[in-house]
């Protein structure tokens, strides 16, 4: 059996410099060693000191702490050892879950910045005296021991690293004090960054920032305004507490004051209180876009310690959060108040993605959510108590009806955008009555012409159907409100869809026009659209009156305006038609102004 041969210096370039995403993360591991040595030490000596300290130096950097320490054979069996950690050597330390890092590689990040790193150590378990390690980028390291005047005169560790060529700046007090801030801010023992030429930052809250007690509700509000507006840089509608003991979660989530669209999350994780991303992902579940979080946790994170494993745990814990963030909708959203206005407002579409995978807020939603209909603005259940609960399923078939539904007194909901139908089609399933606005359903209730003047009108009428049958278009007149519409456009959907199937079908020959006429297998069901001429309207009983072209072609106008005013855009053949009617209709005009 052979053993891999390893290039030492390549495996150093490759897991420092491609493992993480960028120099930045150095601070963040040699941070973490440092709680973790503490950690170490503190179940050995409970009342042992716990501090980090950075030192800016003029040609590096220079990071102690008062943990466990390291003897030589210890530094020699594990800084030199790619992946081995001494997390995973019970002998050495506690439980693996005690400790932020696992995998034996942090101490890599460092040579992104430095291509010598020093480590001073001195072990709290034994009497050994100070050890020295040092590393270079090469994959090389050497191991002494240091007489007692140069040694540590207390356990702990130092770790000392020289600048590589052009990354002097990521050793600068400005960039180490920032970074040190960013991922340490909430350990809960000092952390300090002094330079040598005395400049110093204090960093760490002394708790966590949500579980900070305040005298009364208004200021801990307050505070987390403004601690929402320090992290994310907006003042949020509102926070809710999160905690899931199982995970060891706790945190805020903060109420987004603007809609965002679905998918984005950028949530800021800590693990033991030590950052792992400002960008951390599949934390919430994907509705929950509404949300930014900040959140200490226990979750296991990658190798690179920059993202969360996507195990059981995770998934668990997403649905805990998930539950928490729909308690607290389906409690304040029925409220009626200032916040759950302002919620509705600018997060209904997080609502209505909810309301498609949940029974309990797809009710909530009915309730809260208000929609568009023809009688003012009301919720989903509001327009059921008026009866059968019609609706169109594009905002421009209900701007077609609208105007003469309203006139009606006839209820439509506009549910034309993103969710709605799908969200009317789950309330069906749950037996509310609930179905799509059909062209009859106009045409039934409004008003039908006296005997007298029906009869007057069979000619036109059978004329102008004749004249439309080539557009799959039916022609019925009825009296209506307001008067100043003149026709109105019908259309069903599955007849619409017929009817581009025959159009496209005509146009096409050979084996594409088999095809779709294939595809066109539904039996004939009535006409795709019905255009309803309004006797009300002036303008449409002198076009009853007329014949001939003029009649044909004030008919074509008022037929292909209201296609336009549907929504649609004409095709050329029906351009052409246009511009042949108003030709009549202007040269008719112009023959009776010079008579």
């Amino acid at each position: 059996m052979n053993r891999f041969q390893v290039d030492l210096t390549g495996m150093v370039d490759l897991l420092s410099r491609h493992l993480y995403s960028g120099p930045q993360v150095y601070v963040r591991e040699l941070m973490q060693n440092g709680v973790d040595a503490i950690t170490a030490r503190r179940q050995l000596d409970p009342k042992a000191p716990a501090r980090i300290a950075f030192l800016v130096t003029p040609d590096g950097l220079e990071v102690r702490d008062s943990g466990v320490g390291l003897t030589a054979a210890e530094a020699e069996d594990l800084l030199s050892t790619i992946g081995r950690s001494s997390k995973r050597e019970p002998q050495l330390g506690l439980a693996r879950s005690d400790y932020i890092g696992q995998f034996g590689i942090g101490m890599l990040a460092a040579f992104m910045v430095s291509a010598h790193i020093e480590v001073v150590s001195r072990s709290a378990r034994s009497d050994a005296p100070t050890m020295c390690w040092d590393g270079y980028a090469d994959g090389t390291f050497s191991v002494r021991t240091l007489p007692p005047e140069e040694g540590l005169s207390e356990p702990g560790t130092r770790v000392r690293l020289t600048a590589r060529d052009g990354m002097r700046e990521w050793l600068s007090f400005e960039t180490v004090s920032k970074l040190a801030r960013d991922y340490g801010g909430l350990l809960p023992f000092p952390v300090s960054v002094r330079s040598h030429t005395g400049q110093d930052a204090g960093l760490n809250w002394s708790e966590l920032p949500w579980r900070v007690p305040y005298p009364s509700r208004s200021e801990r509000t307050s505070a987390m305004d403004q601690y929402c507006e320090a992290v994310f840089g907006f003042k949020p509608l509102g926070h809710i507490d999160l905690d899931v003991p199982m995970a060891g979660l706790s945190g805020v989530a903060f109420i987004l004051p603007d809609a965002v669209a679905p998918g984005m999350h950028a949530h800021r994780v800590y693990v033991k209180r030590m950052l792992l991303s400002d960008r951390t992902e599949r934390l919430l579940p994907d509705w929950a876009f509404f949300v930014r979080v900040v959140a200490d946790s226990t979750l296991s994170p990658t190798a690179s310690r920059e993202a969360l494993h996507d195990d059981e745990l995770l998934e668990a814990t997403r649905e805990a959060l998930g539950a928490q963030l729909r308690a607290w909708a389906q409690k304040t959203l029925v409220s009626g108040s200032r916040m759950a206005n302002a919620f509705i407002a600018t997060h209904h579409l997080a609502l209505r993605s909810l309301a498609l995978g949940d029974d309990e807020m797809l009710e909530l939603v009915a309730q809260v959510l208000p929609y568009e209909t023809t009688d003012g603005p009301m919720t989903l259940a509001e327009a059921a108590r008026r009866g059968e609960l019609v609706y169109t399923t594009t905002t421009e078939a209900y701007r077609r009806v609208a105007t003469v539904a309203r006139a009606q007194n006839l209820v439509v909901v506009n549910a034309g955008y993103v969710y709605d139908a799908d969200i009317l089609a789950r309330l069906r399933s749950r037996g509310w009555t609930v179905r799509e606005l059909g062209a009859g359903d106009l045409v039934q209730v409004l008003r039908e012409l006296n005997p007298a003047r029906a009869a007057s009108t069979v000619t036109a009428l059978r004329a102008a159907r004749q004249l439309l049958s080539r557009d799959d278009c039916d022609v019925v007149i009825r009296a209506f409100e307001p008067a100043h519409v003149p026709a109105v456009l019908l259309q069903d959907r599955e007849g619409e869809f017929r009817r581009d199937l025959r159009t496209e079908r005509a146009q096409q020959d050979g084996a594409w026009g088999a095809l779709l006429g294939a595809l066109d297998t539904a039996p004939a069901a009535g006409h795709a659209r019905t255009l309803v001429l309004n006797d009300e309207a002036p303008v449409v009983r002198q076009l009853l009156a007329a014949s001939g072209p003029v009649f044909e072609a004030g008919l074509t106008s008022l037929y292909l305006s209201a296609v336009m005013l549907a929504g649609e855009g004409l095709r050329a053949r029906e351009v052409e038609a246009m511009n042949d009617a108003l030709a009549v209709l202007l040269r008719t005009s112009l023959v009776e102004v010079m008579q």
